[in-house]
């Protein structure tokens, strides 16, 4: 398993799409329906700056990313394996 850092990035007229999918995925998360493999740790909303961050433990990358787009996002996302440095 592997921790990675999801950035979105939207812009004001997106926001209620992006909410949207938000709210999808953490009803997933909540619900214990998300795909095996994937698990959703943090959701963090950034105050009046149009982006999100969001950590997961999944088990590739390539499977967040995969199941991500089959949800079609619209905005810019930007997806990094991490490691905890402090």
């Amino acid at each position: 398993m592997v921790d990675v850092i999801v950035i979105h990035q939207w812009k004001p007229e997106q926001k209620e799409k992006v909410m949207k999918f938000a709210s999808t995925i953490m009803d997933l998360a909540k619900n214990k329906k998300l795909p095996e493999g994937l698990n959703l740790v943090e959701i963090h909303l950034a105050k009046n700056a149009n982006m999100a961050v969001c950590k997961w433990n999944v088990d590739s990358l390539q499977h967040l990313l995969n199941v991500a787009s089959t949800l079609k996002p619209e905005w810019q996302i930007t997806a990094l394996e991490v490691e905890k440095a402090y």
